[in-house]
Formats: structure tokens, sequence, C-alpha cells
């Protein structure tokens, strides 16, 4: 019996069966927990660098399909319409939330098969990664330069003020935040012309300016075109190369037909000038001397939302002139070159270029071509009429087609046209090697728009991507949302 008593071997067996089942499920613990958390930190990984994809294509009709796309590329996928990924874990649940207008939420949720851990009754294992992305306003100096001619009027002067508008919300963000952090942003109409606004007097040539020679009405603020010292297409300040103010002279009693007077192109005098009522009277029939001249100033670099939404609402057609895009263009480049900083008011803008952390952006809209326009109801207009058929134009920044600012060989309406295309094209290359991100937005609503300025257009633009051709209104407020999305930059909130 004591032999007996002291022979253990079969109470250890015993033991060693006893205990196997929780060392096996030691040992399955330590596996699977080292499973699980490679698997929960590649989630992670996905869910993250899927979740800054959408926040970036926030407008995306197709946002949500990128971010499933981008979370199964990081999670690798077994196939493609699995839901089986990394380490045969099995994604239960892919969630896109909206939070705001500028942050996105991505919620995973999946299981891990376990290994060892399967054979005491505990197959899986549950694991959830969340992440938003939030689209926050870069450090920018953005300038609208946007399209103010008479082809404009009705309803796509508004598609342009309603678009213009929901890009400059989108950068600021949903949260009504009246500023941003280094954000400033400028508003430049053009027509023919563009206006620097009256009150910059000190800018134009010593004894250019006579306000006397407007009457009964003032200087609007636009400038002539400084083709004659070749700085129609330079960021040159006015202390390098002044302007001359507009003035569109009146035609009153300067034609006639056989000693019979004629209806000239812009018969004011100063009983008649009917410039400020344009918009109430029919197309191309106000007179005065700062016709053509557009009613909205331009808008240096503002850091408040409210005032840069207040430019834009105010915006309307102006007729008479033709369109100079290259001088809208030029204008947008004034508010963005350090060599204007302190001219427009700021003594710090615009910045350097290439201030880190800091982008300069023009965004270019315009209707139709650069052209001159000629007007045949009244001289010295071209069309049906019996004193004159020879093309000259209305009274604009590069003054009369006729007068050949320019010193062309031959000054055809086509030939000029031609020149300041080209000119123009100079410009945009070498703002583009300042370092400035240059978007071009046409909008071909009544078919107007040439090849040659789809080509001009396109070949402006920084990039294929930044280069938008429109019809419609909703085509128009597409593009404007696009180029929003790209204008704000990303981080990681959570």
């Amino acid at each position: 019996m004591k032999r007996l008593w002291r022979d253990r071997r079969a109470a250890t067996a015993v033991m060693v069966a006893v205990l196997i089942v929780p060392l096996l499920a030691t040992l399955g613990l330590a596996v699977d927990t080292t499973r699980v958390v490679m698997v929960q930190t590649r989630l992670k990984t996905a869910v993250d660098a899927a979740v800054i994809v959408g926040a970036r294509d926030m407008s995306d009709s197709a946002r949500d399909a990128n971010v499933k796309n981008q979370f199964w590329a990081n999670f690798q996928r077994v196939s493609p319409t699995s839901s089986i990924g990394y380490m045969d874990t099995t994604v239960d649940q892919l969630t896109v939330t909206q939070i705001d207008t500028n942050t996105l939420g991505l919620t995973a949720k999946a299981t891990v098969p376990t290994t060892i851990m399967n054979i005491v009754g505990v197959p899986t294992v549950p694991v959830t990664s969340s992440s938003q992305a939030t689209r926050a306003a870069t450090g920018m100096e953005l300038s609208l330069v946007l399209d103010n001619t008479g082809s404009m009027k009705g309803w796509p002067i508004q598609s342009v003020v309603s678009s213009a508008t929901n890009l400059v919300n989108i950068v600021y963000g949903s949260g009504g935040a009246d500023t941003q952090e280094n954000f400033w942003v400028s508003v430049v109409p053009f027509t023919a012309e563009v206006n620097i606004g009256p009150t910059h007097t000190g800018w134009l040539a010593a004894g250019s300016y006579n306000p006397g020679a407007y009457l009964n009405t003032t200087w609007k603020g636009c400038v002539m075109a400084r083709y004659q010292t070749g700085d129609d297409f330079t960021d040159a300040t006015p202390a390098a190369a002044p302007f001359t103010p507009f003035l569109y002279p009146s035609t009153l009693g300067h034609y006639s037909v056989n000693r019979t007077p004629i209806k000239g192109d812009n018969d004011w005098s100063p009983t008649n000038i009917t410039e400020n009522s344009q918009t109430s009277l029919p197309d191309n029939t106000a007179v005065g001397p700062n016709l053509g001249c557009s009613t909205l100033p331009i808008l240096p670099l503002t850091a408040s939302r409210t005032t840069v939404l207040a430019s834009i609402s105010q915006m309307v057609a102006n007729f008479r002139g033709g369109t100079f895009i290259n001088l809208g263009l030029q204008a947008g480049w004034w508010n963005l070159s350090p060599n204007w900083r302190g001219l427009w008011g700021n003594a710090t803008l615009p910045l350097d270029y290439n201030t880190p952390y800091m982008k300069k952006v023009i965004v270019l809209m315009t209707d139709g071509n650069n052209q001159w326009f000629d007007w045949d109801g009244g001289a010295p207009g071209a069309g049906p009429s019996p004193w004159r058929d020879d093309g000259d134009t209305d009274f604009s920044a590069y003054g009369r087609l006729l007068s050949n600012t320019m010193g062309l060989a031959n000054n055809s309406k086509a030939n000029a046209t031609a020149n300041i295309n080209t000119r123009m094209s100079q410009m945009c290359t070498i703002i583009k090697q300042k370092g400035i991100i240059i978007y071009t937005i046409l909008f071909n609503h009544d078919g107007s728009v040439t090849p040659a300025t789809q080509t001009l257009f396109q070949n402006c633009a920084s990039s294929p991507e930044n280069y938008f051709l429109d019809v419609t209104a909703a085509d128009l407020q597409a593009s404007f949302s696009q180029v929003a999305g790209q204008l704000a930059n990303l981080r990681v909130s959570k």
C-alpha cells in the first residue's frame, strides 16, 4: 500500500491532462493577441488613408466609392468583391459619414479569425477603427478674376455670383468664421478695362487726370492698358509705370453724312450721362465718360469672408468696349505680386513668392474671347451703316482699334486679337514661373468661345486638371466647387 501510495505517475498524467487546456489557451492568447494587434494596426492605417482621400474629394459624386477603394488598397482585399482582407480578416461594416461640410468620418468594423484560441471556443475577435479628416483652409492668397462684360447679363452673371460664393464658403469652411488663419482673397472684376478704384489718383501719370473732363460725373477708377511701355503683361508697379485714367471721349456731333449729323457710339453731354443706369437700360444704349468701365472696383486681398462675399454679390454686367481677359489676369497678378506690397493698403501683403506653407492662386473665369466690340448703332462702328464699314470699334483700354495703339503692321481685328492672345500667353508663363497656381474656367454658355481661346486657357492653366470648359449653370457650379476642393488641404483630426 505504501508503494502504491508513492507511485504518482498516473496522477501526473491526470494533472497534465487537466492543465493542457489552460496552457493551450494561454499560448493561443499570446499568438492570437499578436495577430489582433497586427490587424488593428493595419486597419487603422487603411482607415486613415481612406478618409483623407474622401475629405480631399468631399464634393465628388464618387467620393464614397473612392474611400472604400482606398481602404481596400491598404487592407489587401483578396478579390474585387470579397469582404476578406489582411490576415483573413472579415470586414463586416465600412461606414462613410459626412460630419459637416468639411469633415468626413470613416468607421471599419471587422472580425479577426483566431488560430489556437478557436480550440477553446473563441473563433473570432472583433476589432474597430474610426477616423475623421477635416478639410482645412490652407495658407493662401487667392485672386478671383471674374468676367463682368455685357455678354454675362442675366442668368450667366448670376451663375458666376452663385458659383464664386459657393467657392468662397467651401474654402473658408462651414463653421461660419469670418476669417481663417493666413487666408486672404481678392476679387478682380474685369471688362475691357480694370477698375483700380477712384481713390488711387496717386497711381496716375502726372498731368493725365483732369477731373473737369468728366463733367457732371467723376472718374470711376478704370485705367488704360500700359501697352506703350510693354507693361500690359507685367507686374510693374504704378511708380515704375504710371497709369492713365480711362475716359471714353464723347462722339456727340463728331460724325455726319453729307453734312448731316449722325449718331455716334457714345453721344454724351453734361446733361445726358446715363452710365450709372446702364443695368436698367436696353443693352449698349448708355452713354458717359466711363462707359464700359466695371462699376465694381478691384477688392484687394482681404481676410474677411463677409467683405469678399459682399463684393461678389455686387457684380453686374457692364456693356460696351469688348472683353480683355489679359487685363483681368494682369490685375489678378498685381494682387499677388510682392512688388505691390503695401500699395493696396495692407503693409504686409502680398507676401513673398514661395513663402513656406503658403500658396498663391489665381482663378480666371470668362465667357468669351479677347475682342474689341463694335456696335453698329452709332459711328464709327462697323455694320450696316452708310458712313463707315472699316471695323473700327468702341473705345477701350487700348483705345479704338483704328488708333493702332499696339503699332501693328496689319491692324485688322483678327490680327490685333491674336497679338493680345500671344501676350496673354506670355504672361501666363511668367506668372506660373513665379510659383502662382492658375485655374482657368471658360463659361461657353452661348457657344461663342473660339478654339483659339480654348487652347489659350488650356495652356494658361497650371495643369490639365486646372482647366474647365462649362456650358450650363450646373457645369459652372460644379467646376467652382471642384476648384474649391483642390484649394483646401487636409489634416486628420481624430
